[in-house]
């Protein structure tokens, strides 16, 4: 990959990590508090928001990306070259207002939050390249800080909203909220229009493709809809009788789900080797049967969704075995509200993971892939809400399955309380999400009354010499552009 590519794409699928970085340097920016700022954290902080907004305009506008419109905190269309400054000025002030205030409180970061703070600086570094951060004079110190005060910051959050918070976040609170705020359902999906060809043959041997008329396309339209109208009844009594709406889709899916994807073992590297008189490969042959006389132990790690392995007792833990033979198929794990699909061989779910297949000399790593048992969807912002969302929010009763169509589906639905998902509940897998989003207005006003009593002094000089025109001229004669 070319370092523009690399450094455009890395400013959206990370631009939190490009958000914070300065020189030792690069001379004061200005005092908070009587504690001097870096010039090179406000530069970055303009860095990483035009990485982030000019990736999002088209190359025709390249030659001027500062005089385009963004919508800046306000809802106002302001120029980049003007939204900028103001950005990167507020941030720093976050910045530091996050250091002052955890350390106020009387917090102090842990070994796992310091090797979290270390992952996340090597993986900026990794990404954007040494050579790049140099140009623009941010330092690896530097980018310590920008993580530093993002943990610092969520675990002020977390001291007054969570679990043992001054202003904790009860079950009961969470409870309401979802109910307030939240669909959760389960459906089918059955296609009610058809596809515009046929396929017609014209000999025993060639078949081609014809195209509908308009009136046998309405014709065909017509049948699709009748029948998957009919499918949809059918199933519709199916979730009447079976409490498990579960069962229903697994039926579904065995009579018109997708055929499964054909097992596919790891693709295995192959070094240069010799070929002997016979065009065999020698050294493989060799090696092979090298392998077979002297097998040695290998393992085969089994991880669940979240790229953990699991642990060890557990029925998925991982299994010794010599190379040669082949991996027992473990139980099947369980996640609640998701349906196990398979074991795979890569993090992508691409190749299902073949247990027929011998394990050669090395270590296997194999994946669980989930696939989504249930929709929860908020409806905070109504006005994104779909006519479906809306439809089952205000007219559906709880665990009475219904039909509703659309332009291209028949679905059967069936509504659940959302109140009851244990994982949103106090140390569930998505409580600490849940908390942000119901907390985290209340927890920028704190923040923000904080923020406000900072005494600062700007460096004038400073602000008018490091302009975004300049980091727009360093990063282009970087790249070459």
């Amino acid at each position: 990959m070319s370092k523009s590519r690399k450094i455009a794409a890395f400013s959206v699928a990370a631009i939190m990590t490009l958000s914070m970085a300065g020189c030792s340097n690069m001379g004061k920016i200005m005092t908070v508090d009587g504690e001097d700022v870096n010039a090179g954290i406000y530069i970055n902080y303009m860095l990483s928001e035009y990485l982030n907004q000019t990736n999002a305009f088209s190359s025709s506008t390249a030659a001027d990306y500062l005089n385009q419109e963004v919508e800046n905190e306000d809802g106002d269309k302001v120029k980049l070259k003007d939204y900028l400054p103001d950005y990167a000025y507020d941030e720093v002030l976050d910045l530091v207002a996050a250091g002052k205030m955890f350390d106020k409180l009387g917090l102090k970061l842990t070994d796992e939050d310091n090797q979290e703070i270390e992952s996340y600086v090597s993986n900026y570094i990794d990404n954007l390249t040494e050579d790049y951060l140099k140009e623009q004079g941010i330092s690896r110190e530097s980018v310590t800080k920008y993580f530093t005060a993002e943990i610092q910051k969520e675990r002020i959050f977390y001291y007054y909203y969570g679990i043992d918070g001054e202003n904790a976040v009860k079950n009961k609170d969470i409870k309401n909220y979802l109910s307030e705020n939240y669909i959760r359902y389960k459906q089918i999906a059955i296609p009610r229009t058809t596809a515009a060809t046929t396929t017609v043959a014209t000999s025993s041997e060639d078949e081609t493709q014809a195209t509908l008329s308009a009136e046998e396309q309405t014709k065909a339209s017509k049948k699709a809809d009748k029948q998957a109208s009919s499918i949809a009844s059918k199933y519709l009594d199916y979730a009447w009788q079976n409490e498990n709406f579960d069962l229903v889709i697994e039926r579904y899916d065995n009579e018109f789900g997708e055929p499964e994807t054909e097992a596919t073992t790891a693709p295995i590297e192959d070094e240069d080797v010799a070929e002997d008189e016979t065009g065999e490969d020698k050294e493989a042959t060799e090696t092979t049967t090298s392998e077979l006389d002297e097998p040695k132990e290998v393992n085969v790690h089994f991880y669940d969704q979240n790229g953990q392995e699991y642990a060890e007792g557990s029925p998925q833990e991982t299994q010794k075995i010599k190379s040669g033979e082949k991996a027992v198929r473990p139980d099947d794990p369980e996640v609640e509200y998701y349906l196990f699909d398979n074991w795979y061989t890569d993090t992508n779910y691409t190749s299902v993971f073949d247990f027929e297949q011998p394990i050669t000399n090395e270590d296997t790593n194999v994946f669980a892939h989930f696939r989504t048992n249930e929709i929860m969807t908020s409806l905070i912002d109504e006005e994104s809400a779909s006519e479906m969302d809306l439809f089952i929010r205000d007219e559906m009763k709880i665990d009475e399955p219904i039909i509703y169509k659309d332009d291209n589906y028949y679905y059967v639905i069936v509504k659940y309380d959302p109140a009851r998902r244990n994982d949103y509940k106090v140390n569930g897998a998505n409580y600490e999400n849940i908390i942000t989003e119901m907390k985290y207005d209340d927890f920028e006003e704190i923040f923000d009354s904080f923020k406000a009593d900072l005494k600062v002094k700007k460096n004038e000089k400073a602000f008018k010499k490091y302009t975004p025109s300049k980091i727009e001229q360093i990063h282009n004669d970087y790249l070459g552009l």
